[in-house]
């Protein structure tokens, strides 16, 4: 007697601990890493080195990097099929419960995380409410491909809240391929600039000669002043004009009251210079803030023939100092800088080193288009990777919840 009436009180109290309306209650099957994920969801290799330190030498990574790798990854690849697992929960009309699915009885449908009578969830029609699917589903657990199509990135790996470790292989790639295609997009960016620089330095420099030539004081002085000014903003800026034009500008401070002026030029270079742009500081960008990040801050550095001209421009509006040179110093000048051949000697180098430039900018053309193809071939596997888990935790979810 004691016995039969402790075993009606136990189920007494199962019985209570049920919501009224639930019927049965799946779990949520919880898949091995050794076993539904290394060799089917990542490459053996990696689990081999992070297991048992074999294959480590292959994928470059030692066995504790490895294992890191393949926990990370595993957590990542399990919170999709636990995400699978609820969505399938939900569509077909079940409750989903931190890592349980459980449905209501015949009779009963799901709402607000309880069961009521189906008599009780009518609209204003008379008519039942209908449990949707997840819409990027076909009956037979493919993907819609049209739907697929358009969302298959919040599938992913490719996001950049997710950290770059914890990243699929393919996602990794993707986005090392960019970071190497924004770095050089910089190095183009750099070129380009400096290439207008030099060209307008190349102009103020025949026009100072032409000055030179003629004993137009006026004139050759405000031409040499924009090209100290100028000279002097990328040497500070640490650009590539220091050497050719230097052979112009000091040569001429020798003059006792130009070598007063270049003083005051340079004291009145400012450190904020259009010039003074680091490009440095966005490389890098890509990984540790996302490729939209990079591309804004590359974006942000503007256009590079316009940042030449920029520097131009302010060494034009500048109060630029005025020596009043003797006939007697234009002579040394022109002795100096013309007949001894010293302002073509610089027009060479110039002119050289823009041809430098705009070959690199040539190569850098291809180097880019390469790298854009690599980023589309990463995307494009990730964009498999991505589907082929979905369409296979749709196919084993299917499977749970088979009678």
């Amino acid at each position: 007697m004691k016995r039969t009436a402790i075993l009606f009180a136990i189920a007494f109290l199962v019985t209570a601990c049920v919501p009224k309306g639930f019927g049965r209650t799946v779990d949520f099957d919880e898949p091995s890493i050794k076993d539904d994920f290394c060799g089917v969801h990542i490459n053996f290799q990696y689990c081999k080195c992070a297991f048992h330190n074999e294959f480590c030498d292959v994928i470059g990574m030692k066995k504790k990097d490895a294992n890191s790798y393949v926990q990370a990854e595993y957590k990542k690849w399990r919170q999709t099929q636990l995400d699978m697992f609820a969505a399938e929960c939900t569509g077909a009309g079940g409750i989903f419960d931190e890592d349980r699915c459980r449905y209501c009885k015949e009779g009963y449908v799901a709402e607000d995380d309880r069961c009521v009578k189906s008599e009780d969830l009518t609209n204003t029609d008379g008519e039942a409410t209908a449990q949707l699917p997840d819409p990027i589903y076909n009956a037979d657990c493919t993907v819609k491909q049209d739907v697929y199509d358009v969302d298959w990135m919040k599938y992913s790996d490719i996001d950049d809240a997710i950290p770059f470790e914890d990243r699929s292989y393919e996602a990794q790639q993707a986005l090392v391929a960019y970071e190497m295609m924004t770095d050089k997009m910089l190095e183009g960016f750099a070129l380009e600039r400096d290439v207008e620089i030099e060209k307008q330095m190349i102009q103020e420099l025949e026009a100072y000669r032409g000055a030179l030539v003629q004993n137009q004081k006026t004139n050759l002085l405000k031409s040499f002043w924009r090209l100290a000014w100028v000279t002097y903003a990328t040497i500070d800026s640490t650009k590539s004009l220091k050497g050719s034009y230097e052979k112009i500008i000091e040569g001429a401070g020798a003059l006792e009251q130009i070598g007063a002026g270049l003083k005051i030029i340079r004291s009145g270079v400012p450190s904020s210079s259009a010039l003074a742009i680091d490009t440095s500081s966005v490389s890098g960008k890509v990984k540790s803030g996302g490729l939209s990040v990079a591309l804004d801050a590359v974006e942000s550095l503007g256009d590079p023939v316009a940042v030449a001209t920029t520097v131009f421009q302010e060494a034009a509006g500048q109060s630029l100092p005025s020596a009043d040179i003797t006939d007697e110093e234009v002579a040394i000048l022109k002795n100096q800088q013309e007949t001894k051949g010293i302002i073509d000697e610089v027009l060479v180098e110039s002119r050289a080193a823009n041809a430098t430039r705009e070959a690199r900018m040539t190569e850098l053309e291809a180097e880019i288009a390469d790298l854009r193809r690599q980023v589309d071939e990463w995307e494009g596997k990730e964009k498999d990777r991505a589907r082929n888990s979905l369409e296979a935790s749709c196919r084993e979810l299917m499977k749970d919840r088979e009678p």
